[in-house]
């Protein structure tokens, strides 16, 4: 056999030692590829497994979504803030930290958002939900664990949560017999109409159909719409607004040497809400509303992550504190009486926070003490919209309170005092009419066409504004003119609802003047019963708890709340005055936030 014949029969005998071992290796390799593949983590059972859970959760967000969908369209839609304890869960938004006071410790510590057990809010038993802001040189304190102290000193402003409801009233209720009316509230889900009873309300009703004494059907109250939009709640000032500068001086208030006259404020000055703080006043309506307006842009004093809508509290969202304090959730709050007077009856020092002299005394006090009538005290309480601490203060006496509201008479004080005097750039009035840009923000209410046009019939005689408003002018004429007016405005006025005026009055105030000469010819406010021509003392208008209204005189064109320390009985959250606009040493502001 040759050696070619020996190579081709040991090829024939199949493959080698070598061979086979080396297919081993190959295949076991090849395995070894495919198990990782299968098995592996990035594996074909792995990938399975995973797409297997994805399409579980997208269709887990498909039936969410549906449901929501649902939701809508049932009109019970629920944010994603939520909705639980029977009302919408406060908007907790840019730097706001919710808070809640210690009792044993007497101060405020960090809550649980989620309001785990009601430790944050609990609106049956009348504690509403506060927040607090804090500048950014202590803005570790907003991601401070639960339960951890916010110091007084460390806090800038103090918030309080108006969940949107829907209220029914007894119209023209007269309080008597030491009765109080009450309004009856069902608090809304999300920024829907629907309450928490399921049921869907409206948002007006009218009120020719009714006398007084009847209860209004049940609406949606208005301090909820913010121009075209409706909001879940309000955040409203808890305190009146105190102010400083950059050198830490109130700004608004008086100095030692003239006590009714205002530091000047500037582009440093901001706002604080804050308790025993002198309130900030001695500016203009404009200032009050520019000064609001400017907390939103100040993100080193507050923290705001996200847009806040900061402005003057408007009538409206007061009439929403107001209400709400007169239903079953709040209770009406005694007069803050702290004050200190200086003379010609110029009150230098307004605090802020603080109650009245007892639990029946209304009046004011010139030694302010911060240990027994503070907002924490027991005679502090007293002037809290809930009874305690939670609660919003100073809406009855303290300063009167500017808000952002006027009658659409064309005044000129209209645009002398709507607008900012540290701002010339910002005008809200203009021509006296309101800037269409900050239409939102402001309450306006009609008058008669003939005030609107100036032309005012007095007989045959047409005379302006000003001429009817003149302090000789006591003719019987001119006062009935004054009396016709001052009926249309109330009624025009008393058709907006949620405000407190003839849902909770059925009188009419106006201005004249009274005596039996020129020479003690004197101005006061009227009830339209009164004989002008003869009577020598004043009758305001009470309405509900006492409160005082007063309506009418053209060249006041816009709206206050609330009282001053020393109006006592007559100062609430019912009151209300007419003031020109101008800076005074008795006028204050409150700003409120909105998303």
């Amino acid at each position: 056999m040759n050696k070619e014949n020996l190579r081709k029969k040991k090829r024939n005998q199949g493959i080698t030692l070598v061979a086979l071992v080396i297919t081993i290796i190959v295949l076991l390799i090849l395995a070894g590829i495919t198990l990782s593949m299968v098995l592996g983590p990035n594996g074909i059972i792995e990938r399975a497994k995973q797409a297997k859970e994805q399409t579980e959760e997208a269709q887990r967000q498909d039936e969410a979504q549906l449901a929501d969908l649902e939701d809508y369209i049932n009109g019970t839609i629920i944010s994603e803030e939520g909705y639980g304890d029977g009302v919408n869960k406060p908007n907790l938004k840019a730097g706001m930290i919710p808070v809640y006071y210690d009792e044993t410790s007497k101060v405020w510590k960090k809550a649980d958002e989620n309001n785990a057990e009601k430790q944050w809010y609990d609106y049956e038993n009348k504690k509403w939900a506060n927040i607090v802001t804090v500048s950014d040189d202590d803005k570790k304190l907003r991601d401070a664990e639960v339960g951890t102290e916010i110091p007084m000193d460390k806090i800038t402003t103090f918030f309080v949560w108006i969940p949107r409801y829907a209220y029914s009233i007894t119209r023209g209720y007269q309080q008597g017999n030491g009765e109080t009316g009450r309004i009856d509230i069902t608090f809304l889900k999300g920024n829907t109409n629907i309450g928490s009873d399921g049921n869907s309300y409206v948002t007006d009703y009218d009120e020719s159909k009714l006398n007084p004494g009847d209860t209004t059907p049940k609406i949606v109250h208005p301090g909820f719409t913010i121009g075209n939009s409706q909001v879940r709640g309000i955040w409203v000032a808890k305190y009146e607004a105190s102010g400083r500068n950059k050198e830490g001086i109130a700004v608004g208030n008086a100095d030692s040497s003239m006590p009714y006259r205002p530091v000047k404020p500037d582009e440093t000055s901001y706002v604080r809400i804050l308790p025993s703080q002198i309130s900030w006043r001695d500016i203009t309506i404009g200032e009050s509303e520019y000064q609001s307006m400017q907390m939103s842009t100040n993100t080193e004093k507050y923290g705001w992550t996200s847009a806040v809508n900061s402005h003057l509290i408007t009538n409206n969202e007061w009439g929403a504190v107001a209400y709400l304090c007169y239903s079953d959730y709040g209770q009406v709050p005694k007069t803050n009486g702290a004050g200190s007077l200086v003379s010609n009856s110029h009150w230098y020092n307004l605090y802020t926070g603080a109650g009245a002299k007892g639990t029946n005394d209304e009046g004011n006090y010139s030694n302010f003490s911060e240990e027994t009538y503070g907002y924490n005290t027991t005679l502090g309480v007293l002037a809290s919209t809930t009874g305690n601490v939670y609660g919003i203060y100073d809406m009855a006496g303290g300063a009167w309170e500017r808000v952002a509201a006027y009658w659409d008479n064309g005044n000129g004080n209209l645009n002398s005092y709507g607008k900012s005097t540290s701002n010339e750039g910002i005008k809200y009035f203009e021509g006296g009419v309101l800037n269409s840009k900050y239409s939102s923000l402001w309450n306006g209410y009609p008058v008669s066409q003939e005030e609107k046009e100036n032309k005012i019939k007095v007989g045959e005689e047409e005379i302006t504004q000003s001429s009817l408003w003149n302090w000789n002018k006591k003719e019987i004429g001119y006062n009935e003119a004054r009396l016709r007016l001052t009926r249309a405005n109330f009624e025009n006025m008393g058709k907006y609802k949620g405000i407190g005026v003839n849902e909770t009055t059925t009188s009419i105030s106006y201005y004249a003047p009274y005596g039996t000469d020129s020479s003690n010819q004197t101005w006061g406010w009227f009830t339209e019963a009164k004989d002008t021509s003869t009577n020598t003392s004043q009758n305001l208008v009470r309405t509900w708890n006492n409160d005082c209204m007063l309506i009418g005189h053209a060249s006041l064109p816009f709206v206050m709340r609330g009282g001053r320390c020393d109006t006592g009985s007559s100062a609430g959250v019912l009151s209300s005055h007419i003031p020109g606009g101008g800076a005074y040493y008795d006028y204050g502001f409150r700003p409120a936030l909105v998303f």
